[in-house]
């Protein structure tokens, strides 16, 4: 028995960078971020390059905060702290322009996107995440400035099937 503690031992410390859950951890990964000036809505910002937009430090949703992401209905579970954020965010007063947000998939920036208020009355020229609904989904825009779904992006398929949370 001692030798089967002795060989285990040697082989954590021996191979301590083995993934053991099968994910590919060096596949880039999905996040959602705020921009860094908090004080633009999305509808200033609709019509901006994305690669001009200053983004937060730190993602505002991260994979690793998601359970699950449907592909055809782009509805995602999280965790409980992502919900009492999106839940916070609801409560909140906020432009009837949207807050902004963009997408990407390690440091490609895919879509500008919004947190959406029910009470405004604009319609989301880029894909939302209505903050008056309890079940999560980033819903098409309404009135695309282009004419591609960019939430079907391949790269956000690829990091949403590594990390084994896409639901086909």
């Amino acid at each position: 028995m001692k030798s089967y503690a002795f060989l285990m031992t040697i082989s954590f410390l021996a191979f301590p960078g083995c993934d053991v859950t099968g994910e590919d951890s060096s596949s880039p990964s999905f996040a959602i971020y705020r921009l860094q000036d908090s004080t633009f809505a999305a509808s200033q910002i609709w019509d901006l390059p994305i690669d001009s937009l200053l983004l937060s430090d730190v993602p505002f949703l991260m994979q690793d905060s998601l359970t699950s992401y449907h592909l055809q209905t782009h509805e995602f579970t999280a965790t409980a702290s992502v919900d009492t954020q999106l839940a916070i965010l609801g409560r909140y007063i906020g432009p009837t322009g949207g807050i902004p947000f963009v997408v990407t998939v390690g440091h490609d920036r895919i879509y500008i996107g919004a947190f959406w208020y029910p009470y405004s009355s604009l319609s989301p020229a880029v894909p939302y995440i209505d903050l008056s609904i309890h079940n999560h989904q980033i819903q098409k825009a309404w009135f695309p400035s282009d004419s591609l779904d960019r939430r079907s992006d391949p790269r956000i398929y690829s990091a949403l099937k590594s990390a084994g949370i896409l639901v086909e």
